[in-house]
């Protein structure tokens, strides 16, 4: 893994962890707007790192695979849990 890879891994990383805390507090914060809008511009910025990534080293899931018919990317790189 490149040094450029595995920052943008990092951040994926760090853009999910933030998801995951504002989604827990939003299950007992319903009405937080605050807490809404930070939440759904993590997500849209996770979005966006997850495509970029995908595009340039490799999918990170199988719904990242990109359609082609002559091989299955998902298969040909290293999986993300061996990171």
């Amino acid at each position: 893994m490149t040094a450029e890879q595995a920052a943008m891994m990092l951040q994926l990383q760090q853009v999910g962890m933030t998801m995951d805390d504002l989604r827990e507090y939003l299950d007992t914060h319903l009405y937080d707007t605050y807490a809404i809008e930070r939440f759904n511009m993590a997500a849209a910025e996770y979005a966006a790192l997850q495509e970029e990534y995908s595009r340039t080293y490799s999918p990170l899931t199988w719904r990242d695979q990109d359609n082609s018919t002559t091989e299955w990317a998902w298969g040909l790189s290293d999986f993300p849990w061996d990171y």
